[in-house]
């Protein structure tokens, strides 16, 4: 059983030394134990090295980025009612409600409708007094109950009152448009609008980071859903001159998408100052130009 162990441990090894094949069975295992710790530490297929030595990660501990990671959510409000129809969509729809009434067959209300008639007709050729049908309700007078009530029927406003107030705090403003959150956070000594952002901790994944500083900056009662566990946009910037060093250049902010389930923000009044619901045409009032070319796309593709 040695020859099979001796020849395998030959040929995994990565460095073909000019040694003898048959060597001791002592040093066959030690060599297939050193073999298999390398091959761990290579990708099986293209041979990528997977794992770090001991040297390496004291280097790579040495040599931390100047830039600080960091996260933050693009929170989108749906619209909760249909856009208002275009000229264009109205002809069309009443177009297609013709085509429908003219095509389709007839209903049992339609049916009992010209049976009665029909019958009510024929009655009063032959001389019968009404009267005696009047505790029968007719197709006729349940088209007139319902065209009563419909009239009674006030559908609710387009416009809320947060629209008519123009208070941006409130989700329900724009109900026919996508809404999102913007904060006023501190950053730095300055408070500036931005999305809910904040800075990674040790251990944590950039989707961790972003879910805690969701809850830091709005508090417990606002629920969302996360699309991902994957970024969906990226922006980076420079950090003032004054504060600026060569182990702290600027951040890198990667963003998460999440759409409002229910619940309202909740400022806390240390971190974020103010918060707006906005469009993405608002948004052109809040964010610095720079950023908004980083941030908009994500709004228009949600």
């Amino acid at each position: 059983m040695a020859a099979p162990l001796v020849r395998n441990a030959f040929f995994m090894s990565r460095n073909r030394l000019a040694k003898p094949a048959l060597v001791a069975s002592s040093h066959a295992h030690k060599g297939l134990l050193q073999n298999a710790v390398a091959a761990s530490m290579r990708c099986c297929v293209c041979g990528i090295t997977t794992g770090r030595s001991e040297s390496e990660e004291n280097s790579s501990q040495a040599e931390q980025s100047p830039w600080t990671l960091m996260s933050a959510v693009c929170v989108v409000r749906r619209p909760l009612i249909a856009a208002e129809l275009s000229d264009v969509e109205q002809r069309y729809k009443a177009h297609l409600e013709q085509l429908f009434l003219e095509t389709s067959v007839l209903s049992d209300h339609e049916i009992q409708l010209m049976e009665e008639t029909v019958k009510l007709k024929k009655r009063q050729r032959m001389g019968y007094d009404d009267d005696e049908d009047g505790a029968l309700v007719l197709a006729a007078d349940k088209e007139d109950m319902a065209a009563d009530k419909l009239q009674e029927f006030q559908p609710a406003g387009r416009l809320t009152e947060a629209d008519m107030t123009t208070n941006r705090s409130s989700q329900l403003r724009k109900l026919d448009v996508p809404l999102f959150l913007l904060v006023k956070q501190k950053l730095g000594d300055k408070a500036v609008w931005m999305m809910p952002q904040g800075s990674r901790q040790e251990g944590e994944t950039l989707r961790q980071t972003a879910e805690r500083i969701l809850m830091t900056c709005c508090g417990t009662h606002l629920r969302t859903t996360f699309y991902g566990n994957a970024p969906c946009g990226f922006y980076k910037y420079k950090y003032p001159r004054t504060v600026r060093s060569e182990n702290n250049v600027g951040a890198k902010v990667f963003f998460f998408k999440a759409e409002l389930s229910g619940g309202e923000v909740e400022c806390n009044g240390e971190d974020v100052e103010e918060f707006a619901w906005v469009t993405p045409e608002e948004m052109k009032e809040y964010l610095p130009q720079k950023y908004l070319d980083s941030v908009l796309p994500l709004a228009v593709s949600l």
